[in-house]
């Protein structure tokens, strides 16, 4: 097993406890990626491995499994659970790189490959960033205002929300967030970073939930939701990745290959549902989503949805 580019310490795993969740749509993955002996899997969001442990299993003997991740701590965990299945079939190639899943192409060059047979990605982030107060990616922890996937990436949220124009803070949260009172929000966040900096996610939860209005503060979901994931997502770029991610897929993937994309929110489901209508065969017309015992056992699966395209012949 080679494990390139995971420079940075490893999560500290004494901050607090860190639960790992069953990964998402597992079985529907499996079926629609029909895996089998031999074939090279590229998993573009390997995270701890939920995904990759299942599907190198399937390609034992001979196969190759390609696991790429932004996160260099989270790349420790897959190191390890990866680690194991090689030890168990010992005919079976890994290589952990990371880098962001918009880069299949280069990844795939550098290793002297020149298609894969197989791509997956999953676009949720990993329940070991969302237990980890110190990453900053959840309002129901406090934590420095950080949301990198990268850590070692220039820009935190905190940053960005310093120097974000008010406009394309509205529109972040209102495209990305799909947040209905966006305008409030973004007021309120400009206003109070002109009188002190908002460092902590606790601070940030703070001024959103003084700029909502009573009743949008008791919804199911909670009301920092759609602001902590349009933020993340703009300072990570997660858009501009995906389409990037999607023609390097495509473009990775051998003739009758397959890429399955399994999302969590419209914004980036309908980037996936226009992007594999335009550009591959569809073997089912409508996403895949969890069923009842799946979202009984793991209430985040409920608004997960895979898709599955297969590469055309040129």
């Amino acid at each position: 097993m080679t494990v390139e580019g995971s420079g940075g310490s490893p999560a500290d795993e004494g901050r607090g406890s860190v639960r790992v969740h069953e990964p998402v749509l597992l079985h529907e993955s499996l079926e629609v990626m029909d895996l089998s002996p031999g074939l090279i899997v590229v998993d573009g969001t390997v995270g701890a491995a939920g995904h990759a442990v299942e599907f190198s299993r399937r390609i034992t003997p001979d196969g190759r499994l390609i696991g790429l991740d932004r996160d260099g701590e989270i790349l420790r965990y897959a190191e390890r659970a990866l680690q194991r299945e090689a030890r168990k079939s010992g005919s079976l190639g890994i290589d952990l790189h990371q880098s962001s899943f918009a880069e299949i192409g280069r990844v795939l060059e550098s290793m002297g490959l020149t298609s894969c047979d197989r791509c997956f990605l999953d676009l949720g982030v990993s329940s070991l960033q969302l237990d980890s107060p110190h990453r900053g990616f959840s309002f129901m922890n406090d934590g420095p205002l950080d949301m990198r996937m990268d850590s070692s990436a220039k820009t935190t949220a905190e940053a960005w929300l310093r120097r974000v124009s008010r406009d394309e803070l509205e529109r972040v949260l209102r495209d990305y967030g799909e947040e209905r009172f966006a305008g409030r929000i973004a007021r309120a966040i400009v206003e109070t970073r002109g009188r002190h900096r908002i460092e902590r996610t606790s601070q940030l939860v703070d001024v959103i939930a003084k700029a909502l209005p009573a009743p949008a503060r008791r919804q199911r979901i909670h009301f920092a939701t759609r602001s902590f994931q349009a933020i993340r997502m703009a300072v990570n770029d997660e858009m501009g990745a995906l389409e990037r991610g999607l023609e390097g897929a495509l473009s990775a993937l051998r003739e009758g290959g397959r890429l399955a994309v399994i999302s969590f929110h419209s914004v980036e489901d309908r980037v996936v549902k226009r992007f594999l209508r335009e550009n591959a065969e569809l073997p089912f017309r409508k996403p895949i989503v969890a069923g009842a015992a799946e979202t009984g056992r793991n209430p985040r699966s409920r608004s997960a949805k895979l898709r599955c395209g297969i590469k055309r012949a040129s």
